[in-house]
């Protein structure tokens, strides 16, 4: 890797398809497909009719995902300090080799059918994620010029999706002939080594791709560390607590309090639709190619001064769409067309924030406020499995649960609309 300055202006110099944003892109683009393939599994292992049913009860998936999510809690402020004081570049190369020794871990579990070992393994995938978090969306400030900060983000997001979606087909494929291999409740033959073997391929791709980064300086190298991953939260958020940031944050958060809760309802729908697995990915599929072409459009059309514009738009058409899908009749054709169009809404809603988040935090402090509002994010994944978990326990169809989030996008709508208007008549004043 060779040095290259951080400063904004080398960034703009370089233009934003420069050789580091490029391999950032395959970078994260395989660490998504990677993490996607050992989630999806497992959530297909544990759902209604999975070979791990019984071993979390009804609503299985949703302790699944709480799992998956703590260590990103705990983690990723801790993380973001440690963006802040080293080289993103050089982090990143460490943490890609240490998901190597993770996924052959991974992959044996997996073949020897142990629930608790590929919970381990997920977990573990987690820790790795929850570094990488800060450390990927911080580098993109530190890749691009200020101007291509939104556009940056919206292609990042759309090969994100992409890749979700890629884990996705490939897990549905996968859970599906290692299900089929299953004998006297344990995987037997080739299949059972094929979840460790399709997570391998991206693994070390992720890893030749991400030694190609440029060497990039740290931002705050006399940032001290501290052991206490609760004491950063603490500081980080009063900083942010200081402008716009906080709200900016709490609304970005939000949308994964709802994708989180989203996920764990769609495997679920090979019972509720009567398909098989590798049908329902197919809906998982699409409904990250929508956010992801959402994400793109909203980036090409992002302006700084009507970038917040677009948040509310975003919310009522969740809003609209998880309503819709709640009452839905059980037709594939009629889910994936609206889960297609309520993905495309979510693009619109999730890009602006995101952008404000990286616009508005100071260049020593993004590490952190990246890495909080990140460990904040998962905090209210979890939130939103337990939401699942508990309304599932409660005997509500999965499909309904959507009615429940409709109504939480409508009412966070508002409250996004009340605080434009608060905030522009402070401005006028």
């Amino acid at each position: 890797m060779s040095d290259l300055p951080a400063a904004s202006d080398a960034a703009a110099a370089r233009g934003m398809w420069n050789r580091g944003f490029l391999s950032l892109l395959a970078t994260q683009f395989f660490e998504a497909a990677s993490d996607n393939i050992i989630k999806t599994t497992i959530g297909f292992a544990v759902a209604v009719g999975g070979p791990w049913e019984t071993v979390f009860g009804q609503g299985g998936n949703g302790v699944v995902a709480v799992a998956f999510t703590l260590p990103f809690i705990l983690l990723s402020a801790f993380g973001g300090r440690i963006a802040d004081r080293s080289s993103k570049s050089r982090i990143t190369v460490v943490l890609k080799t240490v998901s190597l020794g993770v996924c052959a871990f991974c992959a044996f579990e997996f073949a020897r059918g142990s629930p608790m070992g590929a919970l381990a393994a997920l977990v573990s995938f987690a820790v790795v994620s929850a570094f990488f978090g800060p450390v990927k969306y911080g580098m993109i400030a530190e890749l691009v010029a200020p101007k291509d900060l939104a556009r940056a983000n919206g292609i990042i997001n759309m090969a994100t999706n992409v890749a979700v979606i890629t884990g996705t087909v490939v897990a549905g494929i996968v859970a599906q002939r290692w299900k089929d291999g299953f004998v006297d409740g344990a995987p037997a033959g080739g299949a059972a080594w094929l979840p460790g073997i399709a997570m391998g391929v991206f693994v070390v791709l992720g890893f030749l791709t991400c030694l190609t980064l440029p060497r990039l300086k740290p931002q705050n190298p006399t940032l001290p560390v501290n052991l206490n991953p609760f004491s950063t939260y603490i500081s980080t958020t009063r900083e942010m607590a200081k402008s716009p940031l906080l709200a900016v944050c709490a609304a970005w958060t939000f949308f994964y309090f709802v994708a989180a809760t989203v996920l764990l309802i769609l495997p679920d729908y090979s019972s509720h639709l009567g398909v098989r697995d590798d049908q329902t990915s197919l809906l998982l599929a699409a409904l990250g190619v929508a956010i992801g072409v959402g994400c793109v459009v909203a980036a090409y059309l992002d302006r700084p001064a009507r970038r917040a514009r677009f948040i509310p738009i975003g919310a009522g058409g969740l809003a609209v769409g998880f309503g819709l899908l709640g009452v839905a009749p059980a037709s594939f054709a009629v889910t994936m067309a609206l889960l297609v169009a309520t993905g495309l809404v979510g693009g619109l809603y999730i890009i602006p924030l995101q952008a404000m988040l990286q616009s508005l935090a100071p260049d020593d402090l993004r590490g952190r406020v990246l890495g909080t509002a990140n460990g904040y994010s998962f905090l209210m994944g979890a939130i939103g499995s337990g939401l699942f978990f508990a309304l599932r326990q409660a005997d509500m169809p999965s499909n309904r649960i959507f009615l429940v989030l409709g109504g939480l996008c409508a009412l966070v709508g508002v409250v996004i609309v009340l605080w434009l208007r608060r905030r522009d008549a402070a401005r006028a004043a």
